[in-house]
């Protein structure tokens, strides 16, 4: 049965639920309570999310269409609260974020893998390397910094032919502070070709408890351990068929980058991949090789794993592709970037290749028309349809709303809102756009497998994957 209007429809099943219930006040609908929490739950603690200053409100479909605006509270702990909102489902928001959801106590929180004492680096922070013992550098070596406590995470290039590596970087990433047990790890990701690809796979490793201060620079001299590649990854994977979901994205969408990594998970992907991790073997991190976009089973890449074993081995995709968006008035386009991408601790095998776990949606539609065409006069509070993936199952659907700006003659997408159902379906609130301004939906299938989306939406698990759509663009 097609579910064009799932909001009415939920709406009038939950009217006439409650009728049935409260057979002495006919017409008298019963309300609740709402509360929850916003959390997040660090490498070093919890730290609630500030909604006393954010918006907080439940947004009930109205007979009519549109929605009825509850408004709550929220306060510095992270908790919210709002009174008189009918039973069945409703739309949350807290601040620009919104679930469809009929929960009583909601549990908005997320997990991240970093302290919450990260410091970004401001200007003038720079790293010098004196790294001795390398293997006889390739064009497509790479250096990779990380610290998997604050998930910085940068790539250096370095002189083909050279074993050392030395120089002045600028640095600009989060910063290491080896008092609060930070780690950080450089890895030689050295090339060698398998079936005809250029694979990267560590081949020098070196840890230090490393402390950096914004502003200054922090020189590391150190003489790097050869890793002895005697494992084999095998590098059977479905390039074609990744390929074709990141293309999915838009009629004009163009392939960027198509990256395939087996990674070390410090300690357990229980909680999902939450952290920058280290490489272990890995294609196309620079974007300057040739697109694995064929199905094949290219055979072996060798490799090390210098980490220890309580690191849990996973494997990544991420096929990339870009849309560009040129409003009038405008002479630059601006890029919104989309992916097909999973990780997951199955690793590949010569009979079971690296795969896509889900595809785009089917039949995108807004107000019932076409989803890809620039369209205008779709109203302030269009709604959105789809049929679930042909590839995968979707636990759930994320949409984004893209205000295009225009400034100094560029075209410069901006993230609005995110929206988030288990439904085929949902109707973009009227207070998200304005008359005069274009905006870009997307509309992401998730595959959360071990996660209940419905109890903790926000949560992940040892294995995810999504595939983006981009529509055209829209007016109201």
């Amino acid at each position: 049965m097609k579910r064009a209007n799932l909001l009415t429809a939920l709406f009038c099943l939950c009217f006439v639920t409650v009728m049935w219930a409260q057979p002495d006040h006919p017409g008298v609908v019963p309300t609740r309570t709402v509360t929850g929490t916003r959390i997040g739950h660090y490498k070093d603690g919890a730290v609630p999310v500030d909604l006393s200053i954010r918006t907080i409100a439940a947004l009930v479909p109205g007979a009519t269409g549109g929605y009825n605006v509850i408004t709550g509270t929220g306060t510095t702990s992270g908790t919210f609260s709002i009174s008189n909102v009918p039973f069945g489902y409703y739309l949350l928001q807290l601040g620009g974020r919104y679930l469809w959801t009929k929960n009583t106590v909601v549990n908005a929180d997320y997990d991240s893998g970093v302290r919450s004492t990260e410091v970004l680096a401001g200007e003038n922070t720079t790293l010098t390397f004196n790294l001795r013992h390398l293997n006889p550098w390739q064009s497509n070596d790479l250096l990779e910094f990380i610290n998997t406590s604050t998930g910085a995470f940068q790539l250096y290039t370095g002189t083909d032919g050279a074993t050392t590596f030395t120089g002045t970087y600028p640095y600009t990433n989060y910063l290491s502070d080896a008092s609060q047990g930070d780690m950080t790890y450089l890895l030689q990701l050295a090339t060698q070709e398998v079936g005809g690809y250029p694979f990267d796979s560590i081949a020098r490793f070196f840890q230090i408890p490393l402390t950096q201060v914004d502003g200054v620079d922090t020189t590391i001299g150190a003489w790097l351990p050869t890793v002895s590649q005697a494992r084999a990854f095998r590098a059977n994977i479905a390039g074609a068929d990744l390929a074709a979901q990141a293309l999915a994205a838009n009629p004009g969408a163009t392939l960027t980058s198509t990256v395939v990594a087996l990674d070390v998970y410090p300690g357990s992907l229980a909680k999902g991949f939450i952290v920058a991790t280290p490489d272990l073997v890995g294609y196309d991190f620079n974007n300057d090789v040739t697109p694995l976009t064929v199905n094949a089973d290219l055979g072996d890449v060798m490799y090390g794993n210098p980490f220890p074993r309580s690191f849990e081995l996973f494997v990544i995709y991420s096929y990339q592709a870009q849309t560009n968006y040129l409003l009038p008035g405008t002479t630059q386009s601006g890029p919104i970037s989309t992916s097909a991408y999973g990780y997951t601790p199955a690793i590949p095998t010569a009979t079971t290749p690296i795969a896509p776990m889900i595809g785009t949606i089917s039949n995108p539609a807004v107000n019932g028309g076409d989803f890809f065409a620039d369209r205008s006069g779709i109203g302030f509070s269009p709604t959105l349809t789809w049929v679930p993936p042909q590839v995968g199952r979707a636990n759930l659907y994320i949409v984004r709303v893209y205000d295009l700006i225009s400034n100094a003659g560029v075209t410069v997408p901006t993230l609005v809102a995110i929206l988030q159902t288990q439904g085929t379906s949902i109707r973009i609130p009227a207070n998200l756009m304005l008359a005069g301004q274009t905006y870009v939906f997307q509309i992401t299938p998730e595959y959360r497998p071990s996660v209940n989306v419905a109890v903790n939406p926000y949560k992940f698990g040892p294995t995810r994957a999504f595939a983006d759509v981009l529509s055209g663009m829209m007016q109201p």
